[in-house]
Parts: structure tokens; sequence; C-alpha cells
């Protein structure tokens, strides 16, 4: 372990120093802070706010002495009553995105959005770089077995979108199979949102979409030419479950009913299993799992289902998942009759037993379930005529939390999690009644991004990546657990040598204690000038696991500081984690990330000044919660593509499948943990808030962008001393999956550049901006109001002490964890 970077060391030397010394503010007399009690997350009320932790002293950037003349909006009466409290949402009219006003309004913003950006002089070189970066790395993700080949989703330098490819084994010559590009048009990019081959290795059938939209259409190719097939099938945009029976002759897909209702809400309702037959015109596909087929019963309304077909097996599987929700119910059926078109379905599991997943091989079935047990255990039932046997543990719930398992010849193998850093084990089928899992050796700071396993081969395959270290292909020796590189991925080129990372554990407001990584280069020293970029999700129970990305050098080696918050709402700790951040108790997610703001500040590694916070999708709860609660502890928010009106959250087509998670205003309890999430609620006029860049995908299917319209109408209008509110468009583009590789690069290349010139970097310090655009019709302007359309232009503080890292998390699993964690190790090559 390496300690010799300057922060590092900043940090046990004034570690040692605190070990004996009382608090900085504590009166005279007092003794050292003692580790805060640990507290079972579950049972975490929602602390009451405190007043915010002094900031050390940095230069502050200029403030622009009078407000931007942003596009206008107008804001017309809307008030209605849910339960007893009177809601004002004078900005409703743009959820109509499709409306000539609110087209009008969105175009304006984001050309008044990207004006602004391009004028900041150090952008063009920051661009430069991330395009740089980015173009010359090879990603290579979504791995899958069958007939002997692999497959496998490429991106090389010079393509935009991922490549389905196809090899003969891991020796043997790469080809392209699909390419998405073949579907697309000079209006439309296309990406491939999944796919699935065949067992035998002669079919692959794939979803491609276009701009963005994740609304796939089913497609079939022929594996030995790349032959497209002839299948085209519509809405079928929830397949990453599609499943081949083991013959290769049909499989089952999901799809979305026709002509679906006028309510946007329940466009995604009532999702149903076909099966189609090879060589069969798609038209004659049958419904072989829906609400009241087949005896399927208690299925709601909000489902995203999938069927598995084990081989071997006499029995197969329709999985049904509520939503965004993790919990499943597992419904049987014979393999004879599922193969008539005919199934006859019989519920053996229920959302009610807290199964998140299955693995079935023959007549075993093994299922992953929180139910009593927080960090999750494996139970196995054998399946016959009459249903499934009694459930015996086959893994008894341990210290680490069960995240996923994959069934193998030799050994049942599971991904395991401690406060988000991963490692794998294995149950070893060959060592009897007595067996246990045992540990396979994998590197300390690296998330199993995959895992591969075949009932018929003993071994597995993972795909692993780190912050900074490079994503690898290895295989798994069954017999040694030794791991060796596939060589499928290249190693990257940008080099992170530099670079480092440490864990720390922020204070909650509640004692809880919350893990935050940083990201950083080496020579960096605390320091209040540091520039900081404070990232977090918290919600469905989904760790912030590391995600390796070679764009981010061009943020760290300009000095820039990442810290990734793992707050409550999450899965670092189990599903007591998840609990503890979502519905009644999502607030905690928010009190966590300002807890992580302000530990980032007091102990010195940056200051509200240089400091911004970014959260993307659900993430933008937290985000921008945390910034409507504590203006004055960032400088900049940027909320991408993110949920932001929680009160109208479900009345989108993606927002039903979320209601286990957020809740709904059907409820009081509902609506009043709603509104507290809502950020867009919280916005108060003439609060002077931190500079705000607001992103929106026109083609998002879980955010819609009236999302960020609506909060950027709202901020405008509420006044925030000076700073800008821009919101920034992307009209080809959705919620992050399936963009192309320039739209990313440019979204991150504004963000930076916005973020620097917040932190009053002289590189990015842009002249005036005024409003610069097409005149907005008359309806859009507010009563009394007018607008002046302007041609467009041409175009370190001393280190402080450490902080205190005396303890683990109060809900991590062993007190012998260290607090401070120098993360970095061996590459694989």
């Amino acid at each position: 372990m390496k300690t010799s970077h300057a922060l590092v060391v900043a940090l046990l030397v004034s570690l040692a120093a605190r070990a004996q010394a009382p608090a900085a503010d504590a009166p005279p007399g007092a003794k050292a802070p003692e580790a805060a009690v640990a507290r079972d997350p579950a049972q975490v009320a929602t602390p009451p706010p405190v007043p915010a932790a002094p900031a050390v002293a940095a230069p502050v950037p200029p403030v622009p002495t009078a407000r931007p003349a942003y596009p206008p909006a107008a804001a017309r009466e809307l008030r209605e009553t849910l339960h007893g409290v009177e809601v004002v949402d004078p900005y409703r009219w743009l959820e109509d995105t499709g409306s000539p006003e609110s087209q009008a309004f969105l175009r304006a913003q984001d050309e008044y959005a990207r004006r602004a950006l391009a004028r900041l002089p150090g952008r063009p070189a920051l661009a430069s770089r991330i395009h740089e970066l980015s173009a010359a790395e090879i990603t290579v993700k979504s791995l899958a077995l069958a007939g002997g080949k692999v497959f496998y989703l490429k991106l090389s330098p010079g393509q935009d979108a991922h490549v389905l490819c196809v090899r003969d084994g891991f020796a043997g010559a790469e080809r392209v199979l699909v390419d998405p590009a073949r579907h697309a048009s000079p209006q439309a990019r296309a990406a491939i949102n999944w796919y699935r081959p065949s067992p035998d290795g002669r079919l692959v059938a794939y979803g491609v979409s276009l701009n963005g939209s994740e609304d796939a259409t089913l497609r079939v190719a022929e594996v030995r030419d790349g032959r497209d097939a002839g299948v085209s099938i519509e809405r079928a945009r929830f397949n990453g479950g599609l499943s081949w029976h083991h013959d290769s002759r049909a499989f089952y897909y999901a799809r979305i009913p026709e002509g679906g209702p006028a309510d946007p809400a329940h466009r995604y309702a009532g999702v149903r299993l076909y099966r189609h037959v090879v060589g069969r015109p798609a038209g004659q596909d049958e419904i072989v799992f829906a609400s009241g087929m087949g005896g399927a019963r208690d299925v709601p309304e909000f489902v995203f289902p999938s069927l598995v077909v084990p081989e071997d097996s006499t029995h197969a599987y329709a999985i049904v998942r509520h939503g965004e929700g993790r919990d499943i119910a597992v419904h049987m059926s014979s393999v004879r009759d599922l193969a008539r078109g005919l199934p006859r379905w019989t519920k053996i599991v229920d959302v009610e037993d807290g199964v998140t997943a299955i693995e079935a091989w023959k007549d075993d079935l093994y299922l992953l379930t929180h139910k009593g047990a927080p960090h999750n255990k494996v139970l196995v039932v054998k399946a016959g005529s009459d249903g499934v046997s009694r459930p015996r543990t086959a893994v008894p719930e341990g210290e680490a939390v069960i995240l996923g398992m994959a069934l193998a010849a030799d050994a049942l193998y599971l991904r395991i999690t401690v406060g988000g850093l991963e490692r794998l084990e294995r149950l070893n089928f060959g060592l009897g009644a007595s067996r246990k899992p045992e540990f396979v050796k994998t590197a300390f700071d690296v998330s199993i991004t995959q895992l591969l396993t075949h009932p018929r081969r003993p071994g597995a395959i993972l795909h692993l990546q780190g912050f900074l270290e490079p994503p690898a292909v290895v295989t798994v020796d069954a017999k040694s657990g030794d791991l060796r590189n596939t060589g499928l991925q290249p190693p990257p080129r940008a080099d992170f040598s530099a670079m480092d990372e440490v864990r720390l554990y922020a204070p909650g407001r509640d004692g809880t204690k919350i893990p935050v990584t940083l990201l950083y280069r080496k020579t960096t020293m605390l320091s209040a000038d540091n520039p900081t970029l404070l990232v977090g999700f918290g919600a469905y129970g989904r760790s912030q696991a590391p995600v390796f990305d070679a764009t981010r050098l061009a943020w760290l080696e300009r000095g820039g500081i990442i810290a990734i918050a793992h707050i409550r709402g999450g899965g670092e700790y189990g599903e007591a984690w998840h609990r503890a951040g979502r519905a009644a108790l999502k607030e905690n997610t928010i009190l966590d990330f300002i807890a992580c703001a302000e530990f980032l500040v007091k102990y010195g590694f940056t200051s509200p000044p240089r400091l911004a916070v970014q959260g993307t999708s659900a993430g933008g709860i937290p985000a921008a919660g945390a910034a409507m609660r504590r203006p004055d502890l960032f400088a900049a928010l940027v909320p991408r593509v993110a949920a932001l009106d929680m009160l109208r959250f479900e009345f989108a087509p993606g927002g039903p499948a979320s209601i286990p998670e957020f809740g709904s205003v059907a409820t009081r309890e509902g609506f009043e943990a709603l509104r507290r999430m809502s950020a867009y609620h919280q916005v108060k006029d003439g609060t002077a808030y931190p500079a705000v860049l607001l992103t929106a995908g026109m083609n998002d299917p879980r955010v819609e962008p009236w999302q960020a319209a609506k909060m950027a109408a709202r901020l405008q209008a509420a006044g925030t001393g000076g700073k800008p509110v821009l919101l920034r468009v992307e009209w080809q583009g959705g919620d992050g999956d399936g963009d192309a590789r320039a739209l990313r690069n440019e979204e991150m290349a504004d963000i930076y550049a916005f973020l620097l010139w917040q932190f009053g970097n002289e590189d990015f310090a842009p002249p005036e901006i005024p409003f610069v655009g097409p005149p907005l019709p008359p309806g859009m302007l507010p009563p009394g109001s007018a607008q002046t359309v302007i041609a467009p232009p041409p175009a370190s503080a001393p280190p402080v002490d450490a902080p205190p890292v005396d303890a683990p998390p109060a809900t991590a699993p062993s007190t012998s964890q260290p607090a401070v964690e120098n993360k970095r190790s061996e590459r694989w090559n």
C-alpha cells in the first residue's frame, strides 16, 4: 500500500495529531471526539437540520451585478389541494413538451445555454482533451457465451456507438456481427440496447433503438454471416431478460401493448411475454404470460416480465419484477405446456418473500433473498409437478452483502460487497455438506461489472473495472481460483498513474458513517482551492460501484477532485441501507449528501466557492435537494437528466414503475415524502442559489425533459443572486444509455467548463452574456414583460487539519475495516 502522495500523508499526520486532541470548536478541557455509535440504518429517522459547517476562506469568483436576460417563461396560475395542502405549480404547461410554446421555450433555453458555454475561453481546449481521451479507448461490455462462441458489444476508436462482435473462443478472430449504423438514417442515430444469442450460437436476437429513446425494435441476425433474418418486432423495449428455449427453436420476449392509452402514465402498463418460433411470421407469435393468462394471478399493472427455461429441466419460470423495484415474483409452468404455447402458471415466489434473483439448473432453483437477512442469503428449492419443496439455506447471511450469484458446474459463484467494494466468493459443490463459501482473490478496488457462468462449464468469467483501474475480462480457474486476463479488453491509453483514490467516512446528521470515495492527483494537498465535484445516486438499492471513465482524467489532471458519496438509498450495506433512503425516509439521502459536502469543507479538501454537486436521473433528488436546502454550501449544481418535480413524477410514462421506490401522492404519507424530496417545490423566491446547469434528453424514457424545463423556469424566476441558470437540451439524446460517444463527450466538456467558470478559473471567465436568440411567442411572456434580442457576439489556501477518520461506517459489518483506505492495486496487465 502506497501512502507517499501528499493527500494521504496529510491525512495520516493529521490523524495522529487528532488522536489526543479535542475538537477545534470544543470548550476548554474537552476530550477528543469518539467514534459515532453504530445504528441500524433501517431505524434511522429524519434528523433535524443543523447549522452549516464553517467554510474555509477562498477567493470567490465575481458575481454578476445584473441578472441574465433569460428566455422568459409565463408563470400561469395553477393551484391544487392535495391532502389539505395547497400546491402551486406555475409551469405545469411545460409538461406538454410537444406543444409549440414548450418547444419554443426549450429551444430558446438550449440556444442560450450553448451560446453561453461556447463563449468560455478554455472550453475548446478542454473539449479537445475529452474527445482525445475518449477516442483513444476501446471498450468491451455485455459478454455472452453460446455454441462455443464469445459475443460482446465493442466501441472502438472512430465509432460513435457499440457494435455487436463475435469470435470463436477468446483466441478466435473477431468479426462484426451487427453494426447499428445499418439501422440509422441521417436524422436518427441507432444503438444496440440488448442482445441474446441462441444456445447453439447460430442466431442472435437484439434490440435497436433510435436517438437514445430505448424504444427498441427486436431483430434477429444469422451469426454465420451477419445476415438479417427478417424479424422486425416493434414495442420491444423491456427485453434485457429475453430468453431462448434450450433447443434454440424459439425465444420469449416482452412487448408493450399496441395503441397505448391516452394517459402518458399508462404507456408502459400491461407488458406481456410472447413466444416467437424461428422461421414463423412474427404476426403468429402467441402470448405466454400476462395477467390472468394461463392462471397467472396477482400480476400488477406495471411489471417488467421475463422467462427462464433451464437446460435439462421440466419446468420454466416467469420472473415478474414490479416496476423498478428489486423484489420479484416467480411463476412456474411445465416446459411441455410452454412449448405448446399453453402454459399453466403457478406462483411459487411472492414479492413479500424478498427474492431479488434466481438461478436454475435442471429442477434446482436457487433464490437470493433479503427476507430476514438484510445482507441477503441464498435458498434452494426443488421444483416438482405439485410445486416446490421446502427451502433450505445454501448460503447463510454473512457480514458482507451478496449482490448476485451465477451457477457453474463446479460452484455457485457469488458477488459480494462491503460498502460498495466488491469481491468474489464461491460455494464449491465438491466439498460436500460441510462446504462454505470460499474467497476468490480479485483486486481490492474494482467492481464486478459482469459475472458470467454456465451450469455445464466449470469456472467463471468476470468483467472487472475500477474508478482508476482499467477494465479487464478475466477467467476464473475452477481448481485454483486463479484469474487469467483473456485480452478481450485492451488496456487503456489514458495514463492514470499520477492519480489515486481513498475511502473516507463522513459523519451523518444522525451518527451514521457515510462512505466517500475521493479521486485526485497524487500531488494534491489539502486546500480550500481544490476544484471539487461531489456526485451521488442513492436510489433503488444500487451501489455506486467503481466504473472506469477515461475522460475523467481531463478533470483530475487539472487538479480537480471527484468525490463519490455512497449515500443511503443505495445498496452499499444491503437492504437496510436501501430502505433507510427510500419512500418516507428518502430525505436521508439529501441529508447524507449535505453531510458529505460539509465534511469535505470542514476538513479542508475544498470550500464552498470550489465545490459543485451533480446528480444524474434519480441522483438529482439528493443533489438538487442539497443545493436547495444549503445554497451557501455549493458554487454550482448540475442536475443531469434529473428527477426534480417529484409530485408529478408518477404521472409521466416512466413514473409508475418507481412508485415502490419513492411513493405516491395518492396517500398522505406518500405526498408528504414526495414534497420533501421534490427540489422544484423547495425553490424560494429571492434566494441566492448556486449556479445551475440542467441537462435534458428529449427522448429520455425515464425522466421527462419537462422536469428540467420546469426547474429552469422556476429558478430563473426566483432569482439566484446573478449566478447563471442554464438549460442544455440534447435533441437526439435520452437518459444516457444509447447516446452517441460524441454527444456524451460534448456534454462532459460543457459540464466541466461550466464548473471551472463558476469556480473562478481565469481560463474560463467569459464576457457578459446577454440573451441571444429568436424572439419568443407573445403568449410565453409574463404579463407586462418584454424581451430584447441581441445579436450574437463573435466567437492556494494554507493546508488545514485532516478529518477524523478513526471509525468505519456505523452500519459496516466489521469494525476492523480501516477508516482510510488507499485502494490502488496492481493492474491486470
